[in-house]
């Protein structure tokens, strides 16, 4: 399919077979409004400017970046970081320049990449970043690898950064659970497609790894995923 160009800033829009999110993001409309949304929730959640170094981790083929490249021109460095390469190599391949880069990381996921090592790597220095994003990440993976991520998380943001994340979580429901059965009335098939996590015990992996929950926002997201920012709990 011929990639899409988006004529406000000339830049191409990946094809639709490529865009995380399924039929949320079908319309380039969609896609771009999407992108500039979430841009303006970091701003608003987690102070995100110009000046900042933005790790867009789980970045899929670049959505975020489209977003930055639209509402800001550019961050101080934005990068860009996924398992999937289809995905990640299309985002290198069209949106990479001067302030914004990808990295593919082979990290095994049972869903997105199973052959993958068993690694809760994240490329980037030891507090170095401004804004983590982590849309849609958490809620495909089960709770070993939520604490083994939020470890690392911990040791790569600056003292003053921000973790805005998303992921499902209720109240009173079982720790972890795997595509709980009529969930929210969607359809969950394949491995990791739903992990749903109690809230008391989820906050609590973070609260262990290093992370304080500075704002929730309950199922306002994708599917209803709810929203977190999170701080370094030392800093609090």
């Amino acid at each position: 399919m011929t990639d899409l160009v988006m004529p406000a800033i000339g830049l191409p829009l990946p094809p639709i077979e490529l865009r995380m999110g399924g039929a949320h993001f079908r319309e380039d409309t969609d896609f771009v409004a999407a992108a500039i949304r979430d841009v303006a929730l970091l701003q608003r959640h987690a102070g995100l400017t110009r000046e900042s170094r933005l790790l867009d981790w789980g970045c899929g083929a670049g959505r975020l970046a489209v977003g930055i490249r639209q509402s800001l021109g550019h961050v101080r460095d934005y990068h860009g970081v996924d398992i999937q390469p289809t995905l990640l190599t299309w985002a290198q391949d069209h949106l990479t320049d001067e302030h914004t880069r990808f990295t593919l990381v082979d990290a095994r996921n049972e869903r997105y990449n199973p052959d993958g090592s068993p690694t809760y790597d994240i490329p980037a220095e030891a507090g170095s970043v401004d804004v983590l994003y982590a849309y849609s990440v958490f809620s495909h993976m089960l709770d070993a690898d939520v604490r083994g991520y939020a470890q690392t998380i911990a040791s790569i943001l600056a003292p003053h950064g921000r973790a805005v994340m998303t992921a499902f979580v209720e109240n009173d429901v079982p720790d972890c659970e795997e595509n709980p059965a009529e969930y929210r009335k969607l359809p969950w098939k394949g491995r990791l497609h739903c992990v749903r996590f109690d809230r008391q015990f989820f906050e609590r992996l973070l609260w262990e790894a290093g992370l304080a929950v500075d704002e929730f926002v309950y199922g306002r997201e994708t599917d209803g995923q709810s929203l977190y920012s999170l701080r370094l709990r030392a800093s609090l």
